[in-house]
C-alpha cells in the first residue's frame, strides 16, 4: 500500500514550491499526496506579488476531510501564514493525533516576501514545536526562532539545542545558506548531533527546494525509515533534483522533481538506489546498523544493559540473542527488559528465534534461524505490521530463504568468527555480492565484522550490518557501537554526496 503523506501548506500559482512542491516531492518519493491548502500567493520565479491566508473554518474543513477518511502515515507543514492559521492547525492535530509530523517554517520567500505574520512565529514556537517529530529552519529560520545567529555548524547546532529546550523532539538546521563549505545539515536531538554533508552545487534554479527536502523527509519516514536513515535517503534526492534544476522563467527556477525520468534507463536504477519502493508500509525500519547483544560471549553486562549502551552509540536495531536453553519466562523477562532499555529511543528490537516470546513482548520485528518457526506462521502471530528476517549462509540458503515471506536476510558469517561453536564457511566479499545480486530483498551481514570492514561490506551491496563480538566483547559497548555508526554513516555520506 502507498503510505499517504499530507502536506499544509501554501499554493504557489508558479508551481515551484509550496503545496505544489510538496506534491510532487511525495510522489517522486513513493508516496500518495494529501494536501490542505493554508494561503494563496501569486508569484512566478521572480517574485511574490500578492499573498492571502484562507478562511480558518475552511482550513480546519480541510484538515477534518482528510483526517476522517485517509490513513495518513505522515504529515509536512511548510506556510501557514498567521497565528490562527497555526492555532487550527495545531488544534486539529493535537485532536486527529497523526503519524510523524514535519515542519518547515516558511517566513521569507527566495525573493524576500515575508509569508509568515510576526506574531506567528512564537504561536509556532509554543504550540507546534511540541508536536512534530522534526523542525527543519534553513539558517536564518533558525536565527528567527531561537534568537541565535548561525553562521557556523556549532552555531546551527546551538540553534538546534534551543529548539530542543522549547519542546522540539528533534532538529535539522538545513546548511545551505551557510556561508562557506560543503551544504551541511545538522542534525540535533536529544541522544546526539549528527552532520549531513553534502554538496555545494553552483548553480541557479533551486526555487521550492526547501519545500521539497522536508516532504521527502516526510515521506521518507511514512515508508518507515528511521529519522536518520529518511534524511539521508532525502538528502540525496533533493541534491539530485537540485542539481537538474529547470531553467523555467526568467528568474530562479524549480529544482526537478523528477529527473530520474530524464534518461532512458535511469528511473530503475535511481529508485533502487534511493530505496522508494518499500513493501510493508508501517513495519519497523531494518536500518543499517544491527548490534547483536549476547551474555555468553561476556559476563559484565546484562541484555539491558548491552541494549541500552548500543541504542546510545547510535545502533538502529538492537538483536537479542539468547542461546542458552532457559524457561521461556526467563527469556520473556529479558525481553522485557531489553524493550524497557529501548523505551524512548529510535532503535528497533528484534527478538532472536522465538515467535512466542516477540508476541510476549510486544516485539514487532523477530529473526529465524533455519530450525526456526516458518516465516508465514511467524507472520500470522507478530500481524502484518512485523519485520521477520532470515538466515542464510550460503547462496543456496539464500535464495531458498528470499522465496519464503521475510523482509530481509541476515546472510553470513562473512569473515573468520569466533561466536559460534561450529560455524559455516566464511562467505567472503565475493561470496556477500553474489548473494546480493541472487536475491530481491535487502540483505544484512554477519560474522566477524570489524569497523575497518564497514564500507567494503556496504560496497559490496548490503544492506547494512549486524556486529557482535566486536561491540558486546569490548570494554566499552557504546564506544564501540559509536565507532561503527560513524563509519556506517560516512559510506552514506560518501552516498548521498
Amino acid at each position: 500500500m502507498i503510505p499517504v503523506v499530507l502536506t499544509i501548506a501554501g499554493s504557489d500559482s508558479s508551481a515551484g514550491a509550496g503545496i505544489q512542491a510538496d506534491l510532487k516531492a511525495i510522489a517522486a518519493n513513493g508516496g500518495y499526496g494529501a494536501s490542505v491548502i493554508t494561503a494563496i500567493t501569486a508569484q512566478n520565479t521572480r517574485a511574490v506579488t500578492r499573498a492571502a491566508p484562507l478562511d480558518l473554518d475552511l482550513v480546519r474543513a480541510q484538515l477534518d476531510a482528510v483526517f476522517d477518511d485517509l490513513p495518513v502515515a505522515a504529515v509536512k507543514m511548510g506556510m501557514l501564514a498567521s497565528a490562527a492559521i497555526v492555532g487550527t492547525v495545531a488544534s486539529a492535530l493535537r485532536e486527529h493525533g497523526p503519524p510523524p509530523c514535519v515542519l518547515d517554517p516558511v517566513m521569507v520567500s527566495k525573493t524576500g516576501f515575508v509569508i509568515l505574520e510576526p506574531d506567528a512565529v512564537a504561536a509556532m514556537v509554543q504550540e507546534l514545536v511540541p508536536l512534530v517529530a522534526l523542525v527543519t529552519p534553513n539558517v536564518h529560520e533558525a536565527e528567527v526562532l531561537t534568537g541565535i545567529r548561525v553562521g557556523s555548524l556549532a552555531e546551527a547546532e546551538g540553534a538546534g539545542r534551543r529548539l530542543l529546550e522549547a519542546g522540539a523532539a528533534a532538529v535539522l538546521v538545513k546548511g545551505g545558506h551557510l556561508e562557506r563549505g560543503p551544504a551541511t545539515d545538522v542534525l540535533v536531538t536529544p541522544r546526539r548531533t549528527r552532520f549531513f554533508r553534502g554538496e555545494r552545487l553552483p548553480v541557479r534554479h533551486t526555487h521550492g527546494s526547501g519545500c521539497t527536502y522536508s516532504a521527502a523527509i516526510a515521506t521518507q519516514l511514512a515508508h518507515g525509515h528511521s529519522l536518520e536513515e529518511a534524511i539521508v535517503r532525502a538528502k540525496a534526492y533533493i541534491t539530485e533534483a537540485i542539481r537538474a534544476g529547470l531553467p523555467i522563467g526568467r528568474g530562479i527556477g524549480p529544482t526537478d522533481h523528477f529527473f530520474y525520468l530524464r534518461r532512458p534507463g535511469a528511473c530503475d536504477a535511481w529508485m533502487s538506489r534511493a530505496g522508494w519502493r518499500q513493501d510493508g508500509v508501517g513495519r519497523p525500519p531494518l536500518g543499517r546498523l544491527h548490534v547483536i547483544t549476547d551474555v555468553t560471549l561476556q559476563t559484565r553486562f546484562s541484555h539491558a544493559e548491552l541494549a541500552r549502551l548500543a541504542a546510545n552509540g547510535g545502533a538502529d536495531v538492537v538483536q537479542l540473542r539468547e542461546k542458552r536453553a532457559l524457561p521461556t519466562r526467563a527469556l520473556v523477562e529479558a525481553a522485557t527488559a531489553v524493550s524497557q532499555a529501548l523505551e524512548d529511543t529510535e532503535t528497533t528490537l528484534v527478538v532472536d528465534d522465538r515467535a512466542d516470546v516477540a508476541v510476549a513482548v510486544g516485539a514487532r520485528a523477530l529473526h529465524l534461524g533455519r530450525d526456526d518457526l516458518d516465516p508465514a506462521t511467524a507472520r500470522r502471530l507478530l500481524g502484518p505490521g512485523a519485520l521477520i528476517g532470515g538466515t542464510a549462509n550460503d547462496l543456496d540458503e539464500a535464495i531458498r530463504v528470499a522465496a519464503a515471506e521475510v523482509d530481509y536476510l541476515g546472510v553470513g558469517p562473512v569473515f573468520g568468527t569466533s561466536s559460534k561453536a561450529d560455524p559455516a564457511p566464511p562467505l567472503g566479499l565475493d561470496g556477500l555480492r553474489a548473494i546480493v545480486r541472487a536475491v530481491p530483498k535487502p540483505v544484512v551481514a554477519v560474522g566477524g565484522i570489524e569497523v575497518d570492514h564497514v564500507e567494503a561490506v556496504l560496497d559490496a551491496g548490503a544492506h547494512g550490518l549486524a556486529v557482535l563480538s566486536a561491540v558486546v566483547c569490548q570494554d566499552e559497548p557504546e564506544r564501540a557501537t559509536r565507532a561503527f555508526r560513524q563509519a556506517v554513516d560516512a559510506w552514506l555520506g560518501a552516498k548521498a554526496a
